[in-house]
């Protein structure tokens, strides 16, 4: 088992950093276009809301796993893909899916809550800051209020969705970022991914903080820290 993990760090390090330049750091980049939609443009700091939420959805799957070190989940690969890549793909997914039915119920005077809605909104925000792990809250991307903003603009985008299929009489789940109702759509709009930067983006270590591990003496850098005090 070690030394599949191992062996999936170093081929999943050859290809998200193969250029040599290291990992993206994300803090850095946060005025930088992640990808567009339309021509219209969403940056890494419009991500935000996303990367903390899958960040913590995997991290407490990885602590069932190996509550030592949560890292080795995310560099499990099954199904041909690292868990780190899918959580990374599920983010773009994600946001392209809510931006892009945002833009649309703005475009058709549908970006408006109604009271009930609001609620709801107030409610999915309370229980998001109550869910962040500890550690998320020393690593956050931007204020509270632009990623309350960025959880407004996801329940418009469901509130769409679920318009959208009632009026074609069929399931929510087909106008979710994966069903396959979205995916026609999706097709009739003009998508693209910055992907130079998007490559070296490595999720699983934006809002978390995983010490590095070395499978010769099978130390952390905090273990080798205490070791010293």
């Amino acid at each position: 088992m070690v030394l599949l993990i191992c062996v999936g760090v170093m081929l999943y390090a050859f290809l998200t950093m193969g250029n040599g330049r290291g990992p993206l750091d994300y803090f850095s980049h946060l005025d930088d276009t992640a990808f567009t939609i339309d021509g219209k443009e969403v940056t890494f700091e419009d991500l935000a809301f996303y990367i903390l939420f899958e960040e913590r959805k995997v991290e407490e799957q990885a602590r069932i796993y190996n509550k030592d070190y949560t890292k080795d989940y995310w560099n499990i690969h099954t199904d041909d893909k690292f868990i780190q890549t899918e959580a990374k793909d599920a983010v773009l997914n994600m946001a392209v899916h809510d931006y892009l039915f945002y833009q649309m119920a703005v475009d058709e005077g549908m970006d408006k809550l109604n009271g009930v809605e609001q609620i709801e909104l107030e409610g999915s925000i309370s229980d998001f800051w109550e869910d962040m792990l500890d550690v998320q809250w020393e690593h956050l991307p931007c204020d509270e209020e632009t990623i309350n903003n960025q959880i407004r603009i996801a329940a418009v985008a469901e509130k769409y969705g679920d318009y959208l299929a009632k009026e074609n009489n069929t399931s929510k789940a087909a106008y979710k970022y994966d069903g396959y109702y979205y995916s026609q759509i999706l097709e009739k709009h003009n998508q693209k991914v910055n992907n130079k930067l998007w490559k070296k983006l490595v999720l699983g270590d934006i809002t978390l903080a995983h010490g590095r591990i070395n499978y010769i003496n099978g130390l952390t850098d905090e273990d080798k820290k205490k070791s010293k005090e």
